[in-house]
């Protein structure tokens, strides 16, 4: 939907201040863990990993998105 990691998100909401906006937007999940994949400038979908610490997640996510032919 947005075209970026969640980690984008996680960062600017803990930067606080005006960061703390994300929290306004429908559909955003500010935790690292969501990988769009993005192939000739088309988003054709996304990984999204839970289940172990934010970096773990987003580790597993961009390990998988880096398998995606590009």
């Amino acid at each position: 939907m947005f075209r970026r990691p969640t980690k984008t998100f996680q960062d600017t909401l803990a930067a606080g201040g005006e960061g703390l906006r994300i929290l306004a937007l429908t559909g955003v999940m500010p935790v690292t863990g969501g990988v769009p994949l993005i192939v000739d400038g088309k988003l054709i979908g996304a990984i999204g990993v839970s289940g172990g610490s934010a970096e773990q997640d987003g580790q597993v996510a961009n390990a998988g998105a880096a398998g995606v032919p590009r």
